[in-house]
């Protein structure tokens, strides 16, 4: 096998480990506290809300 065909071989290696790798997670969903009700969401509904303690996997913040 020649240089050029082992560089080859070795990048393509590389990008298939680091695809399989750099697959997302889903994203957690937290309460959110504002000044007369709490929701559920993954970010922060606008200024002003306060995030409160612990994250959950479902989207009605239930585990």
């Amino acid at each position: 096998m020649s240089f050029h065909g082992c560089i080859v071989g070795i990048a393509a290696a590389s990008l298939t480990t680091f695809a399989l790798l750099a697959q997302a997670a889903p994203a957690h969903y937290y309460k959110w506290q504002g000044d007369s009700r709490i929701v559920c969401a993954q970010t922060s509904p606008g200024p002003g809300w306060k995030r409160l303690k612990g994250h959950f996997i479902k989207a009605d913040c239930s585990i």
